[in-house]
């Protein structure tokens, strides 16, 4: 599995158009979140694999970015490529402060 810096996650995502998986609740996602960001909360992504691309590179959020790491992790295990965000969308908002 491969891992981020939220810095430069925010760079990369300035400059080119992502796949970003954003496994938080969804009241969390409907409060804030990234543009262009998929909403696949943690719990329901064992059933929501056939909507993922494998040829296609995940960034995977959370708001920590402890869940993130394991829900990479789950995705590289079933054949997908899959980053995990250091920090997700905490430290992501301290980075925008």
């Amino acid at each position: 599995m491969t891992s981020i810096s939220v810095q430069d996650f925010n760079l990369l995502r300035q400059n080119e158009a992502l796949n970003i998986l954003d496994i938080r609740d969804p009241q969390d996602f409907e409060m804030s979140h990234l543009p262009h960001a998929i909403s696949v909360p943690a719990t329901s992504l064992p059933n929501e694999l056939k909507r993922l691309d494998k040829n296609a590179t995940y960034y995977v959020i959370s708001y920590s970015g402890r869940r993130s790491e394991i829900i990479a992790n789950f995705l590289e295990n079933h054949g997908f490529k899959a980053v995990h965000v250091i920090g997700g969308m905490r430290d992501l908002k301290e980075l925008a402060a």
